[in-house]
């Protein structure tokens, strides 16, 4: 070989080829293998992205359903037992302003039978509401506490000398319920249709600080179980009862 002549290296395996030569001869089916390649993998991706948002959207259609349909049910039974509430409510009312002095009384026979139709209508409510707690949970936890702690003093009247007090309590009770059942019905409300219809309902407003108003705000809801827990007389009896069985199955 003269020191003038050209030295071309084989491909390997490849006599007499250059690597050049393959190159060229076959990168216009490697550009196009690779890009199969990657618009195939590309188009997977985008399936399977597509594929997910599908379940998503098909997952938040149904929750928004299920919403929907247990705000039904559950509205339905709040009318039910809000009539039955606001009998009692009026009934005690009007017995007070039955005087020119508004002191009346009531029997503890006539306090069994309005104890009785006020007490079903809260029970019946609070086993609803508990059934379906994982819908959101803080929410119905706490609007159960409040109709549970409302149930305890109801129960609790019975014990009460002064029949004059427990026509007070009735009214205050059977207030109460009222309001706390038009808060859940507001943040039901927005839950259900919210999205829906892109706005959402004012929740309630009280001058009176100590009365509570229940908002579906994860901070607010957190106040309104504490207090619910530490502060009312149902909440109390709970931790006494509670520390009680911890006493005796751990000495």
């Amino acid at each position: 070989m003269s020191a003038t002549e050209p030295i071309i290296k084989s491909c390997y395996l490849i006599a007499n080829v250059s690597c050049y030569e393959v190159t060229k001869d076959f990168s216009g089916l490697i550009i196009s293998i690779l890009i199969a390649y990657f618009t195939i993998t590309f188009a997977f991706k985008q399936l399977k992205k597509q594929h997910q948002n599908t379940i998503d959207a098909q997952k938040e259609e149904s929750k928004r359903s299920t919403k929907i349909e247990l705000f039904k049910e559950i509205n339905q039974l709040l009318e039910v037992s809000g009539t039955v509430i606001r009998e009692v409510n009026s009934y005690c009312m009007g017995k007070k302003y039955s005087t020119p002095n508004m002191i009346s009384e009531i029997g503890y026979e006539e306090y069994l039978g309005l104890m009785n139709k006020f007490g079903q209508a809260l029970l019946a409510i609070i086993s609803k509401v508990e059934t379906h707690e994982i819908i959101n949970p803080k929410l119905f936890k706490v609007f159960r506490y409040s109709l549970q702690a409302t149930h305890h003093d109801l129960l609790g009247m019975q014990f009460l000398e002064n029949r004059v007090q427990v026509l007070e309590n009735f009214i205050y009770l059977t207030g109460n319920a009222q309001y706390y059942l038009s808060d859940f019905q507001v943040c039901m409300q927005n839950m259900a249709y919210g999205e829906i219809f892109e706005t959402k309902i004012s929740h309630r407003v009280t001058i009176d600080k100590s009365f509570k108003v229940i908002v579906d705000d994860p901070v607010k809801l957190d106040k309104l179980m504490t207090y619910f827990l530490k502060e009312t007389n149902w909440g109390k009896n709970c931790t006494k009862y509670e520390n009680e069985a911890l006493q005796i199955y751990h000495s």
